[in-house]
């Protein structure tokens, strides 16, 4: 029923009474407009954001915003994130997600109920770059109305901890722990259906097949398994055991043989730590422990994608009181290369300064840096330090190196400091983390 429709069942009544029945008519729709409009239009808020690092935005339809750690996310939201962008969202159901760089997520679909969790549909999509997905409740108890879609394959799980890179015409997945299985689209394997494929084509990848991930190439008949297996890599399924430990709160959870040999990755005994956001550590990196271990009782200062500095909580900060000018030494590192072809090469930061001016607040640094057909490189930064957080950042514009970058941060009580660095040489670049102290 219209307004006019409502007005004119008023003719057969006196004109006053009339009146007063249209308005009164008027004010109920108006009423009942105001009163349930919000409720028809309001999104689903399906998760929470929890970490925040770079640049990145999160458009819907009531517009565009950047993302803040505890704001929400709801169906429909799309996030992208820039090249130095990272973010973390946990669901209702439990599920973690992570958006790293340069990356497209949508959220299409993500329905659920602690009362039926078996009931439940998520409906997510990777349009480009890469993610990390922990399977909460939902896609637990109902892994026949999950589905993570990317422009060319269909990827279903059982429950399971998994990571999707996307490129213009490569998918490729790795698991941590359960496993997935990858279908091509075609007239069996639909972008609008949930779960898993079982189509000829479909391909599964479980956390036991070590060292190997699952990749589908435009134009390929299949998927196809491809190694990637470091070497000098820890123990995987002694490493695989530990993250499950970390994930379950284990009260003691079992130390790598890496972590072991290296005391400054004991994570009680440290103000400082570098965790890395993968099951398994690259190639002569002594320098991190897993995410999950380094995030406890610890809070994120900055990170890259694989290295993310954490730093244990204080409420007492010297940084501002200080005014001397105080030298520090390499403690530990961890670097590669990646070269020309895209690969990841071992190097090594063959030596290294830190000076840090705690009166005026600013920093400079150097590192000798060499991998296999490099030479010996160097790499210096310096910049400015915020006391109040005491996270510094390398200069930008015409004063700074080209195509290089860093970011770090300070212990508190000014004993530690760390940073993540990247220099380009040549057709490829540098990457890596240090830790320093005095």
């Amino acid at each position: 029923m219209n307004i006019q429709a409502i007005s004119a069942s008023t003719v057969h009544a006196p004109a006053s009474l009339a009146r007063v029945g249209g308005a009164v008519a008027l004010w109920c729709l108006a009423l009942f407009f105001c009163a349930f409009t919000p409720w028809v239009h309001a999104a689903q808020v399906v998760g929470e954001v929890t970490l925040i690092i770079g640049k990145a935005s999160i458009e819907r339809s009531s517009g565009n915003s950047e993302p803040q750690k505890g704001g929400s996310v709801q169906e429909g939201d799309v996030i992208r994130t820039n090249d130095n962008g990272h973010v973390h969202i946990r669901f209702i159901d439990g599920a973690l997600v992570s958006v790293r760089p340069n990356s497209v997520f949508r959220i299409h679909e993500f329905k659920y109920s602690p009362s039926d969790p078996a009931a439940s549909v998520v409906r997510l999509s990777l349009d480009a770059g890469e993610a990390r997905s922990i399977s909460g409740a939902a896609a637990q108890a109902a892994k026949e109305r999950f589905r993570l879609n990317t422009p060319l394959v269909a990827i279903g799980v059982k429950g399971t901890d998994f990571v999707t890179q996307v490129s213009k015409d490569v998918i490729r997945v790795t698991v941590n722990q359960g496993a997935i299985v990858m279908a091509p689209f075609d007239s069996l394997c639909k972008a609008d259906a949930l779960g898993i494929c079982n189509t000829l084509r479909a391909k599964e990848l479980t956390a036991e097949m070590l060292g190997q991930a699952l990749v589908y190439r435009l134009g390929s008949p299949d998927p196809s398994f491809q190694n990637v297996g470091k070497p000098g890599q820890a123990d995987s399924t002694k490493l695989l055991q530990l993250d499950r430990q970390v994930r379950e709160a284990a009260d003691k959870p079992l130390a790598s043989d890496t972590e072991a040999k290296n005391p400054l990755n004991a994570v009680g005994s440290n103000r400082l730590i570098w965790g890395r956001w993968a099951r398994d550590p690259i190639a002569n990196d002594q320098l991190t422990v897993p995410f999950l271990e380094a995030m406890r009782g610890n809070e994120v200062t900055v990170g890259d994608g694989y290295y993310f500095l954490f730093r244990e909580p204080s409420q007492i900060n010297l940084l501002p009181t200080l005014s001397t000018k105080t030298d520090f030494g390499l403690k530990s590192s961890s670097a590669y290369y990646r070269n020309a072809a895209n690969e990841m090469v071992p190097a090594t930061v063959v030596s290294g300064s830190l000076s840090i001016d705690f009166g005026a607040k600013t920093f400079a640094t150097q590192l000798g840096l060499s991998a296999e057909g490099t030479g010996l490189q160097s790499f210096s930064q310096s910049g400015s330090i915020n006391p109040n957080t005491g996270i510094f950042l390398g200069r930008a514009g015409p004063e700074a190196a080209p195509s290089s970058s860093l970011a770090g941060a300070i212990s508190l009580d000014a004993r530690q400091a760390g940073y993540l660095f990247k220099t380009q040489i040549g057709r490829g670049s540098f990457v890596g983390a240090t830790l320093w102290g005095r």
